[in-house]
């Protein structure tokens, strides 16, 4: 696609344009990162000397940095430059809505999207736009990346030199080896023909999807030649090497590089190439927790699935590097892996700044079923009313690449719409703990509701939820008993019945504690005998 200037060439060279970045966070956006330097699709980075020579004065071998006074940055400054509304109001003619003055409604940009309904609703105030119709939303950049066919980090700094905001800044000694490293690993790969053989014939995996995600393959050795002492505790201290024999860590692995949200190099992921010997290690490792690499607070594929997130308008999680991998190499673009099994409250604080549904998708099995309560529960304390989550529930020893090779994008895109709702998967999964036939049962259950409840101080309308769903069940569950118990359902088909208890309890977990019957709670005078 053809793009014109944002602004007419005269009043581009009048803008100052370069000046130091600052890195303070910004609170409306979450991809507002320290911009990179440029880098390949294979990861590379400035060469040694360049890095050198780009280091302020003073600041040689100095690894943490110093961060300058905060300031606006680069996605507020260009937010401010140009507004949403009007950079939005160059494709589409709007009409204010009502007597909202601040918020316009006009036909969607996206040329994807035959708008025959006005879909497209901007509100100035807030800088933010929303499509009713292919749902995605954000800021000016947001829209920027899906008109011009980008990822959200290429948008932003595409938009911010355009519009003479970006202040140019170039990669640390940290930050350059690390980059450094991704370039020399990818290159790498090509030479090991097994490593090669099992992603590409294995997992089929294809050379794009190699060199977009910069896989590569490290032998080992790849640090332990450094004469400068400066440099061999850099490699150590950005968890390249390791410190007792100087050997890479992810020696003898295929390597993921890890990036940030802005796209640097921040750590690796590594697995072990499958052979008929016995390897020494586990299958898959991360580099360890350093200054830069924090792996309980990284997504991998953030920087990837950006673009893809807020044209989704959600972002599915899944539990493995190659998942995320097989999921974009389908069109699936909005997929991300947790780093590890204990992901931590930043971690769901970011999913949250990228967008407010979340499905979670991890592998059909009993760890993966278990993975996908932990998730659940360790994104409790930052979960707010309005952000959703869902459990999209996989065949039983199916990983979501294979689901996907075996049935295509649009099948999975589909599983995750059927994804199911948060409360009641917490205590459809809770509720095999208890016996639902009898009251004691049934109030152990309502009162672990309850605790589970609590976890959830941000969200209150979840809160009241989750103790519905669990009455629902209570109520399905005597139900069910009572029929068996007294006969009534011997001439009714076992699948009519469980389809008619099923929606009792969809019915129930939809009333509020309003709507409840007023004995709901209490049990009846008489109850069948026990069997």
């Amino acid at each position: 696609m053809q793009r014109k200037p944002l602004l007419p060439r005269s009043e581009m060279d009048g803008v100052e344009s370069f000046e130091p970045e600052d890195h303070s966070p910004d609170p409306a956006v979450a991809t507002a990162q320290v911009p990179p330097a440029p880098i390949d699709a294979r990861g590379r980075g400035p060469s040694s000397a360049q890095a050198g020579a780009q280091q302020a004065p003073g600041t040689a071998g100095h690894h943490s940095g110093t961060k300058p006074a905060p300031g606006p940055t680069l996605v507020q400054r260009i937010k401010d430059k140009l507004p949403i509304l009007e950079y939005a109001s160059r494709f589409t003619e709007f009409k204010s809505r009502g007597d909202r003055s601040d918020e316009h409604v006009g036909h969607c940009p996206d040329p994807s999207h035959e708008d025959k309904g006005a879909s497209f609703y901007v509100n100035s105030s807030k800088n933010l736009f929303h499509c009713h119709g292919c749902g995605i939303s954000g800021n000016v950049i947001q829209l920027f990346a899906v008109l011009n066919g980008m990822d959200q980090e290429e948008a932003k700094f595409t938009l911010g030199r355009e519009l003479g905001v970006f202040n140019e800044r170039h990669l640390d000694g940290p930050e350059a080896m690390m980059s450094r490293a991704a370039g020399r690993f990818y290159d790498q790969l090509q030479k090991k023909d097994d490593a090669l053989n099992y992603l590409t014939n294995v997992r089929c995996v294809s050379q794009e999807s190699i060199e977009r995600f910069g896989i590569g393959f490290c032998w080992g050795r790849e640090f332990m030649d450094f004469t400068d002492v400066s440099q061999q505790r850099m490699a150590i201290d950005t968890g390249l090497a390791r410190e007792d024999s100087g050997r890479s860590y992810m020696a003898g692995r295929i390597v993921f590089p890890v990036r940030d949200r802005g796209g640097r190099v921040v750590g690796f992921a590594g697995r072990l190439v499958p052979s008929e010997f016995k390897s020494n290690g586990p299958k898959y490792i991360n580099s360890p927790d350093t200054a830069w690499f924090k792996k309980s607070e990284l997504l991998y594929g953030a920087y990837e699935a950006s673009a893809g997130i807020s044209k989704a308008g959600s972002v599915v999680v899944v539990e493995g590097y190659l998942d995320v991998i097989g999921l974009h190499q389908a069109g699936v673009t909005n997929a991300v892996a947790v780093m590890g099994a204990f992901a931590n409250d930043t971690t769901y604080k970011n999913l949250w700044d990228m967008t407010k549904r979340v499905v979670f998708c991890l592998d059909g099995d009993i760890a993966g079923s278990k993975g996908s309560m932990r998730a659940a529960m360790a994104a409790a304390p930052s979960m707010k009313d309005g952000c959703e989550i869902s459990i999209a529930q996989l065949p039983e020893g199916m990983d979501p690449d294979e689901y996907v090779l075996k049935f295509g994008a649009e099948a999975f895109r589909s599983l995750c719409d059927r994804g199911v709702p948060l409360s009641r998967y917490l205590m459809e999964s809770r509720s095999i703990d208890f016996d639902l036939n009898f009251p004691e049962g049934r109030a152990a259950f309502l009162a672990e509701a309850n605790s589970v409840a609590e976890n959830f101080g941000e969200a209150p309308m979840l809160r009241e939820q989750i103790v519905a769903e669990a009455r629902a069940l209570n109520a399905a569950a005597l139900v069910d008993f009572a029929l068996k118990t007294t006969g009534l359902a011997e001439n009714v088909e076992p699948r009519v019945l469980k389809d008619a208890i099923a929606l009792l309890q969809r019915r129930l977990a939809m009333m509020t504690p309003a709507q409840e019957p007023a004995n709901s709670a209490q049990e009846p005078q008489q109850r069948a005998p026990r069997p």
